[in-house]
């Protein structure tokens, strides 16, 4: 086997290590939230280090996720699925499995919702999106988050704002620029804009596309994560 041929196995050999690290941190995060859960602050001295490294468990879990799911859409291997959703519904179960870790925090969740609001999306990759932008809210906000959907001139809109110090300008213009302009040279590397805009790239409906947004002020204050779908 001659040196290219074994830069053209690389990436795969990379996918499938990840893929392994992604199943193994699985397995540790389950554990995590079971002990958490069993695990409370009263009766457990550890409980603010089981939380710290719930969150951090849970991230470096999205993260792995994510960059699978990049590497599958580049190499043409993903398919999106667009099911028809109910948004409410779906919002309260991507609540529910963050609830734990915004509890811990005093966090508390606000959502604004039509209840007869249904749309076409990806239901496993939108949750992946909000759920890594309620990842962050952990660490971001200070005690309060409002989760919204409404319809807005053909598109389907979910925001997640905050009551923290908003988002800092390299995000800002990560979120602003083409999938495939995105850089990763500023001191964070924006992977989860990043995936948001590409998964949200992916929507497409009667020549539209959908897209994300990032700002600051909005209800609470502080930063406003906006994904729109077609």
């Amino acid at each position: 086997m001659n040196t290219s041929d074994r830069k053209g196995d690389f990436p795969e050999i990379l996918a499938s290590i990840v893929h392994d690290m992604k199943n193994s941190l699985g397995m540790i995060l389950t554990a995590v939230d079971e002990t958490v859960s069993d695990c409370g602050p009263r009766n457990c001295p550890s409980s603010r280090h089981l939380s710290q490294m719930q969150y951090e468990t849970k991230r470096l879990n999205n993260n792995l996720v994510q960059l699978l799911t990049l590497y599958k859409m580049d190499r043409a291997q993903y398919v999106p699925t667009i099911t028809d959703n109910p948004v409410c519904e779906f919002i309260e179960e991507t609540i529910i499995q963050n609830k734990p870790l915004l509890d811990y925090r005093g966090i508390d969740v606000a959502t604004d919702c039509p209840e007869e609001l249904y749309w076409f999306f990806d239901r496993n990759l939108i949750a992946g999106v909000i759920n890594n932008i309620l990842n962050n809210a952990y660490r971001y906000a200070n005690n309060m988050l409002r989760i919204c959907a409404r319809e807005e001139n053909g598109y389907l809109v979910i925001s997640v704002e905050d009551n923290g110090a908003g988002y800092p300008e390299e995000m800002m213009t990560i979120a602003g620029q083409e999938a495939g302009e995105t850089s990763f040279s500023t001191g964070s590397t924006g992977l989860g804009i990043y995936f948001a805009s590409i998964v949200a790239g992916l929507h497409k409906n009667r020549g539209k596309s959908g897209r994300i947004e990032l700002k600051n002020g909005c209800s609470l204050g502080g930063g406003c994560f906006s994904v729109y779908l077609p």
